[in-house]
């Protein structure tokens, strides 16, 4: 389980690789928060004997309040929001890269505190909300990670 849990959290803390060509975003000139993250079929990601649909629990608060901007050079800009996970932490910072092909909807992320790309498949866009999934597998079997993002004018 503490697999499932490092992936669902590398998965929403999620951001973006490398893109060779400055493109469109995708995803406008906004900035995107974190508005919800759930995993069908259930399962016991805390171990405390109850399977979890909603995982939001797993990002601290400090985190959940973060909005990402995905530039059309490639990069992703973080700004950390009201509460700080760090006194140091710089306010608005560039966390990783992204790159996006349209025709498969594969949305590949990769933040420079990780050591592995994350890819999930842009399930819907708009200029109000993105939704991605990604394909888990654990003991139990295979499970959708369904991440969904809002739009912050900024």
């Amino acid at each position: 389980m503490k697999t499932i849990k490092n992936i669902i959290l590398g998965f929403n803390l999620i951001f973006f690789t490398f893109s060779a060509t400055a493109q469109e975003s995708p995803f406008g000139d906004y900035y995107w928060t974190l508005a919800s993250l759930t995993i069908s079929p259930a399962v016991d990601v805390d171990m405390d004997g109850k399977v979890d649909t909603d995982l939001l629990f797993l990002i601290p608060p400090c985190e959940r309040d973060d909005t990402y901007r995905y530039q059309n050079d490639g990069t992703i800009i973080v700004n950390r929001g009201k509460i700080q996970c760090e006194d140091d932490e710089e306010k608005i910072e560039e966390v990783g890269t992204w790159s996006y092909d349209k025709k498969t909807k594969k949305l590949i992320l990769d933040k420079y505190d990780t050591r592995k790309n994350t890819e999930v498949i842009v399930e819907f866009s708009s200029a109000s909300k993105i939704v991605s999934i990604k394909k888990i597998e654990s003991p139990e079997g295979t499970h959708t990670a369904r991440t969904i993002f809002k739009a912050v004018k900024k």
